[in-house]
């Protein structure tokens, strides 16, 4: 009890207020709608305290929990160091907290916010599973792909992917409501473009000593192995590979 107690002080002291969401309650002060807002908030922040308590409980560092306008994120700083399996823990603590939610709203409902809130819900459960990163569906698409294919290649199919989906999800649902969100999901595929080569670094560079193995023939990596190569006719570890695995990055 006291761990779970000093885990919700410590979420609370790594949120972090993005400015622009500073300025969505000023404005909506201004409309007064800030019930409405805050109760989305509220919803946003019990989806992201699911992520940090399984982060917490899987010993992830954690660096900060973001709120912006319209949702929020979870700073990691040792994803490569954890297996597919307890990242998809991670990802997946959020979209189900959501059932939960539903059944606590249902239970004690809350009069003329009953249905606002049941709505919101919903909403920001379909959002968040869209197949767009940084959002959970991305994510998980994203550690689908690793599971059966080279981790460069796979970090690149899914940038094309997320990048696709933010596309039609431009073409269908482009209007002032969303265009803001649209926009800042842009910004976060040219983000992941810019970092994929460091995370790969980080990979490539991380022994990994505590998973079956596998043996390439060609350079390529494979998460939650440990890659040995046999290559011109000797077999080689990740080790001594890293140097030709780094100038493929």
């Amino acid at each position: 009890m006291k761990l779970i107690i000093q885990h919700l002080l410590n979420f609370f002291h790594k949120i972090h207020i993005h400015y622009t969401t500073i300025i969505y309650i000023f404005i909506s002060l201004i409309i007064k709608q800030f019930v409405f807002y805050l109760l989305a908030l509220f919803l946003v922040l019990i989806h992201e305290l699911a992520h940090y308590l399984m982060a917490c409980y899987l010993n992830y560092a954690i660096d900060k929990i973001e709120i912006l306008p319209f949702g929020a994120f979870l700073s990691l700083n040792d994803i490569y160091e954890h297996s597919m399996i307890e990242e998809a823990c991670v990802i997946m603590a959020g979209p189900c907290t959501h059932l939960f939610i539903y059944l606590i709203i249902q239970w004690f409902p809350l009069s003329i916010y009953h249905n606002y809130l049941l709505m919101m819900n919903k909403l920001i459960l379909l959002f968040n599973l869209l197949p767009i990163y940084p959002l959970d569906g991305g994510r998980l698409v994203g550690i689908i792909l690793e599971l059966f294919i080279d981790l460069k290649t796979a970090f690149y199919f899914h940038l094309k992917l997320s990048i696709l989906s933010l596309c039609i999800l431009s073409v269908f649902y482009l209007r002032y409501q969303t265009f803001i969100i649209i926009i800042y999901l842009l910004i976060q595929q040219m983000i992941y473009y810019h970092y994929i080569p460091i995370y790969l670094r980080l990979f490539y560079t991380y022994m990994n000593q505590h998973s079956q193995t596998i043996i390439h023939t060609k350079l390529k990596f494979r998460r939650d192995y440990i890659n040995y190569y046999y290559l011109n006719g000797h077999l080689y570890t990740q080790q001594q590979v890293l140097i030709n695995l780094m100038e493929k990055i």
